[in-house]
């Protein structure tokens, strides 16, 4: 999966019991009775689309356990591009997917849909990353948690690096599958404390709109001819999936602050990966979360008016954050780091903006950061073994604990919402 490059604000989506893409409208099929598969190969080794006789490709379902089993009677073969398409009964069958083999490489791709006869689906190109993606679902299939995590946070998670470990370790499957599990949770224990009743509305808008940009991003793939053609398929997708959250009128703080709390489940509890894999999964995740937290500062700030001096600090502390990330190896320290950085830039843009008194902003930041200010026990209260309830808990203290100093400290002349929100929006990943 490719890094998020722009953003307004965001957090990852969605997916049904089965995942992956169908082409546009579901287009009907002219083989009768039985649903047409189509897509292409991609090389693990070559990086490009593989040669005629390099794949044999054949439906499969995913069994209970989380295996596969091909269907008999669907199997195919690439063509020179690597394409192919194929047919079968889906009266027959749930949870389709594609298996593409080649001497000992066996590689999956995932379907977005329930696929119906007479109708005609694409798969996202078959690859490495893929198979990861599709592996991962299986194991949340089987462990009935497949209609709790969304299409579009697999695809998040899962690049070039992570897949790589995935695909050849089981234990890696089933303790990203569980780690997604888990940060799904935190993700609807917010929403519901946030939104009570209207959480479940908001979280049917918000999978909606994302399969739909999940659908369209790997209907783009298929047809791209181009690196470039690749990066903005997934440009495109990361956009839709900011908007799907924003058009169902959840706040960009609050998406900020979600996102971050998913990050951190996921990053804190995959304990199967590699340290070298680990970090690129963290490097990626924090470079989500950067995006997210800083469309959110951005959008209190000018809910404030701030000065356009103040805007223009606050946007180039953004791009300087995403651009360390980009280059950092992903260790802990160093994204630390990175965001610490952030949170100075924007703290000194407050100080220098005249609608906020500079005394007020360094004394409740340091009041925060202070041994019995809000950060005191956060950061060391992050366990792998901690449940969604207890997660969401010590987000929700801390952003009290935040408000309460703001509250306290401010004059009757601080924007006293704006200023909280952007506290907790610094402070939280710094």
């Amino acid at each position: 999966m490719r890094y998020i490059k722009q953003l307004k604000i965001l957090t990852i989506l969605t997916l049904t019991v089965l995942t992956g893409v169908a082409c546009d409208s579901n287009s009907s099929s002219d083989n009768g009775d039985m649903a047409t598969i189509s897509g292409r190969v991609e090389s693990d080794t070559q990086s490009k689309s593989v040669t005629a006789d390099a794949y044999i490709v054949t439906a499969a379902t995913i069994n209970s356990d989380g295996s596969f089993s091909a269907i008999d009677g669907t199997e195919t073969q690439t063509d020179a591009s690597g394409n192919f398409e194929l047919m079968v009964d889906a009266s027959m069958y749930q949870n389709i997917v594609v298996m593409a083999e080649n001497n000992a490489e066996v590689m999956y791709s995932m379907t977005s849909e329930q696929i119906e006869n007479s109708q005609s689906y694409m798969v996202k190109p078959v690859s490495v990353e893929s198979s990861a993606e599709t592996k991962v679902f299986a194991e949340l299939y089987a462990n009935g948690d497949a209609d709790m995590v969304m299409r579009s946070e697999i695809e998040a998670v899962i690049n070039s690096a992570v897949s790589s470990e995935i695909n050849s370790n089981s234990s890696a499957v089933a303790d990203m599958a569980a780690s997604l599990k888990t940060a799904a949770e935190v993700r609807a224990s917010y929403l519901q404390e946030e939104f009570n009743s209207e959480a479940s509305a908001k979280m049917d808008e918000i999978f909606t709109s994302s399969l739909n940009a999940q659908i369209q991003l790997e209907n783009s793939l298929n047809a791209a001819t181009s690196l470039q053609a690749q990066e903005e398929a997934y440009d495109t997708f990361n956009q839709a999936i900011i908007d799907a959250y924003l058009d169902a009128e959840v706040k960009a703080s609050t998406t900020a602050k979600l996102f971050e709390m998913w990050g951190r489940v996921l990053v804190n509890n995959s304990t199967e990966l590699s340290a070298d894999a680990k970090n690129e999964f963290n490097k990626q995740i924090s470079i989500y979360t950067s995006t997210v937290v800083d469309a959110a500062v951005m959008a209190e700030a000018e809910a404030a008016n701030v000065e356009e001096s103040t805007r223009t600090a606050i946007a180039q502390a953004g791009a300087d954050l995403e651009a360390t990330i980009r280059i950092s190896t992903g260790v802990a320290s160093e994204i630390e780091a990175a965001f610490e950085e952030y949170h100075d830039e924007v703290r000194t843009a407050l100080e220098n903006d005249a609608n906020f008194s500079s005394e007020i902003v360094i004394g409740i930041d340091t009041q925060i950061n202070s041994t019995t200010g809000a950060k005191s026990d956060f950061e060391s209260s992050f366990t792998a073994s901690l449940n969604a309830d207890l997660f969401v808990n010590i987000y929700t203290s801390f952003f009290s604990s935040i408000e309460n100093t703001v509250d306290s400290m401010s004059d009757s002349s601080t924007n006293v919402a704006a200023l909280t929100e952007i506290m907790i929006l610094i402070n939280t990943a710094s």
